[in-house]
């Protein structure tokens, strides 16, 4: 399934609107539905680590019972997100600082601020950041 920027633009708002109050932690246990909610950012925890620094969003099902989970990631210079690998569950990548190198199914390609990175179901992916700043960028987990 191949998506357009625009497409994705009229999906994000869609995703969000099933967003709920309950913390991304909290809710990994819980199938409860989503409820709509707002999210600022300086309530949010922020998990860190050497190479990159993690704010869990939300996570839990739409009403149609289909898994979401949103995050944000900051990926320092050279820093690997992850090696190569591939789940079910859809993912995408939207970048706001800094560029990553993705690659999908062994093809390698930079992603800059204001792009997305759609990976489809179990197609092998990777991603790096190949700038000299600190990458930061929101991942769509989905299914």
């Amino acid at each position: 399934m191949s998506l357009t920027r625009r497409e994705i633009c009229v999906l994000l708002p869609a995703l969000m609107a099933t967003a709920t109050g309950y913390s991304a932690e909290n809710h990994k246990e819980n199938n409860q539905v989503l409820e709509s909610a707002i999210y600022d950012f300086k309530n949010l925890p922020v998990h860190k680590s050497s190479g990159d620094n993690y704010i869990p969003v939300l996570e839990g099902n739409t009403h149609a019972g289909v898994h979401i989970e949103l995050h944000e990631t900051s990926l320092a210079p050279g820093a690997v997100a992850h090696p190569p690998h591939h789940h079910p569950g859809e993912e995408i990548f939207m970048v706001r600082e800094g560029v990553l190198e993705v690659e999908i199914e062994g093809k390698r390609s930079q992603v800059t601020p204001g792009s997305v990175a759609y990976i489809g179901s179990n197609a092998e992916h990777a991603l790096r950041n190949t700038s000299k700043q600190w990458a930061r960028y929101f991942v769509f987990l989905l299914g």
